[in-house]
């Protein structure tokens, strides 16, 4: 297809319609709220959870990298999608998940009834439903990485410069009801994955292979350098399953960070192993401020976790000032009444500053799946309830009572909870302890003569003490983010679930105190608005609850951005310009 009928098209990327954990005709409350922290994360932590919803990255991803005029819409109401479908588009793309079919479902016999003409493509991973070309009406599906499918599918060069995003990271964020505006942007480095975990969706959707976006350290820092320019983010969330699996990618960008004087912060998901390889010294001076790490089970044999004693792991990273973030999976087939209270247990044992918990998925495409199929175990479950929070969708030895699998679900949040404190407390305990911890070890390597070396990624001894001015500009950043959580603190410790949390909050108090100096006027005066903040939210809490309600479900507003047509970024013709944007409206 030559570049003028290329231009001839007009895209319109959507995500699915809200509202969003509403429990209505097309989708289910539970499970399904817009936010990763209250949903799956700080559950059941109430007015202490912190608030946030993120975009959907991939549409504009695949916005950037077309030379057609396109338009993202991205959580619109059912009245501004069909509203934006006025516009006149040649082809609607939309990405969704599994238990959001019945959405699209509904967008897509809308879009055949209104403009039969208008080819419709799906994408996401919604797309390894088996049945679903008789659920859903569409013309292609994409069911992999998708800049590279969309090129094709256009006749345009596959191997064009990607051209990265420029987006604001999250979308809002409230913190004891008080809102905040967000500081980062996302980094989109790669998708795939090659671990292999049975369960894992995203492995198995890319055939255990791991599909760099940004293949090299460079082109990691140059994104960082343009989202910093366009939106002074120095924050990002690295969107990646395993991004420092790639170490030399890593190794590289630190090397350019420190050349440049970049002291830029990451929010990374990395697996126990690649930390043991390249070492908490790297991590600290990557600037990595909390990491996600799949902890899977106490009796788990994954390679990424054998050896490794994870609670020793994550003592080293919280002294350090990086907060952990740990996954876990309940309902395996070894799990009965005891061993998963065990299960629950152990991973709070760990003391993480976060837990995921979620219930054993049998996705299809997975080696999990494939594996209960043939046992005959997987149930009929509607693909709405396939969301990891209710009833288990295959049949499991020692639970058959559905009720049991929503229970012991939102049981394991509460106990987190209720035995480690606030999650926000915990995050801030961290970063104060790193902090303390990066000043004293800068001291004694500047004393002793110790000096950075990017190529063994250690400190190595040198003839004569050296200033390490990168190490001190980072601290200063680590001091920074460490204050940002203390207006929050005696709110934290006033709506501490339990003695023992609400004395945890007092003592990390005590050291911000030891470590920073009592709060001036401008701390005292955040700290009492956020208490009156505090207060109202719980108050709204309280009301949700009596309406049936688990909280308070937050809705996203409309994020629409229409880029122009143009070929240039994307042909790879002379003119062609990595990174240059097309964006006319945005709002």
């Amino acid at each position: 297809m030559n570049n003028m009928i290329t231009q001839n098209h007009r895209v319109l990327f959507t995500s699915v319609f809200g509202p969003y954990g509403i429990k209505d005709r097309y989708a289910e409350a539970l499970g399904m709220q817009m936010e990763l922290l209250n949903n799956q994360v700080t559950r059941a932590q109430g007015v202490h959870s912190p608030r946030q919803s993120y975009l959907s990255f991939a549409l504009y991803l695949l916005a950037e990298n077309i030379s057609a005029q396109s338009t993202v819409i991205d959580f619109p109401s059912w009245k501004e999608f069909t509203n934006e479908l006025k516009n006149g588009y040649t082809h609607v793309a939309i990405s969704f998940i599994v238990p959001n079919v019945l959405k699209v479902k509904r967008m897509a016999e809308y879009i055949r009834m209104h403009y039969p003409d208008t080819k419709i493509l799906l994408g996401g991973y919604g797309t390894i439903i088996p049945d679903l070309a008789d659920i859903v009406p569409h013309d292609e599906a994409c069911k992999g990485e998708g800049v590279r499918w969309l090129r094709e599918y256009f006749g345009e060069d596959t191997s064009a410069p990607l051209v990265h995003p420029v987006l604001r990271n999250p979308v809002y964020n409230y913190t004891y009801g008080m809102k905040s505006n967000p500081r980062g942007s996302v980094l989109l480095t790669g998708t795939g994955c090659k671990n292999g975990c049975t369960f894992c969706i995203t492995s198995h959707m890319f055939k255990k292979e791991y599909l760099p976006l940004l293949p090299a350290g460079r082109d990691v820092f140059n994104t960082c350098i343009k989202l910093e320019q366009e939106l002074g983010a120095v924050n990002f969330m690295v969107m990646d399953e395993n991004f420092l699996m790639q170490k030399e990618r890593g190794i590289e960008l630190l090397e350019l960070m420190e050349m440049e004087k970049k002291t830029y912060s990451f929010v990374l998901f990395c697996s126990a192993n690649i930390i043991r390889q390249l070492g908490i010294d790297f991590f600290v001076r990557m600037g990595i401020s909390r990491v996600w790490v799949g902890v899977e089970s106490k009796t788990n044999t994954h390679d990424k976790v054998k050896g490794i004693d994870l609670r020793e792991l994550f003592e080293e990273l919280q002294s350090h000032g990086i907060a952990v973030l740990a996954s876990t999976i309940l309902f395996q087939d070894h799990h009965d009444a005891d061993t998963i209270i065990d299960e629950i247990n152990w991973v709070n044992s760990l003391n993480s500053d976060m837990v995921q918990f979620m219930n054993y998925t049998p996705w299809p495409t997975t080696g999990l799946y494939e594996k209960l199929e043939s046992e005959g175990r997987l149930k009929q479950i509607p693909y709405r309830n396939q969301h990891g929070a209710g009833e288990l969708s295959f049949d499991h030895p020692h639970f058959k009572n559905a009720s049991d699998h929503e229970k012991y679900l939102y049981n394991a949040f509460k106990s987190k909870y209720r035995n480690g404190g606030p999650a926000i407390m915990k995050m801030a305990r961290t970063a104060a302890r790193g902090y303390i911890k990066a000043v004293s070890d800068c001291e004694i390597r500047e004393n002793t003569g110790l000096k950075w070396n990017n190529t063994t990624i250690c400190y190595e001894k040198t003839a004569s003490p050296v200033t390490d001015d990168f190490m001190r500009a980072r601290i200063v950043m680590m001091r920074n983010e460490a204050l940002r959580y203390r207006p929050a603190l005696f709110a934290a410790m006033l709506f501490s679930p339990t003695s023992i949390t609400r004395r945890l909050s007092l003592d990390t108090i005590r050291l911000y105190n030891n470590t920073f100096g009592r709060p001036g006027l401008k701390d005292k005066i955040k700290s009492a608005v956020i208490l009156v903040s505090a207060c109202i939210e719980s108050l709204r809490i309280i009301f949700s609850r009596i309406a049936g309600k688990e909280g308070i479900i937050r809705q996203p507003s409309l994020h629409r951005v229409e880029y122009g047509a143009d070929t240039s970024a994307v042909t790879g013709g002379a003119d062609a310009v990595p990174g240059t944007r097309r964006i006319i409206t945005q709002k």
